[in-house]
């Protein structure tokens, strides 16, 4: 009968150590859930969101109810081409998780976000907001 693996055999890089998200992307991220929830300033993102994105962050900033700082659990991305990158994130923030998602390509050296989509929060429906309407 072979040798049973041990756990020293086991061990090396993780499954996915290939697919991390880069840290730029990571950070990005990070600083959009702040303005999500409230805790940093749409304009810090300015050289790093178009302005249809940086109006978007601004009418959505503080929507996201967190009482403690925001904490992203999972950042996921893929590359549709050379250029750009589609990442999506899971804030914690409290009890409840809340998710978006964002395009964003390489523009002098830094990522700038494109396009953002949000999992509804602070988005009207029937006049009421998405929260009170389920």
């Amino acid at each position: 009968m072979p040798p049973r693996p041990t756990l020293a055999r086991r061990r090396g890089l993780p499954v996915l150590a290939g697919h991390r998200t880069p840290g730029d992307v990571h950070l990005l991220a990070q600083r959009m859930a702040e303005v999500l929830v409230g805790r940093r300033a749409t304009e810090v993102l300015r050289d790093h969101v178009t302005v249809s994105v940086r109006e978007e962050l601004r009418s959505m900033r503080g929507t996201v109810s967190c009482e403690l700082a925001p904490r992203l659990t999972r950042v996921f991305h893929q590359r549709p081409d050379a250029e750009g990158v589609e990442a999506s994130a899971v804030i914690r923030c409290d009890r409840r998780s809340r998710v978006f998602a964002f395009r964003a390509r390489r523009e002098e050296g830094r990522w700038v976000c494109t396009h953002l989509e949000t999992d509804g929060v602070g988005r009207r429906r029937c006049g009421l907001p998405v929260e009170s309407a389920r």
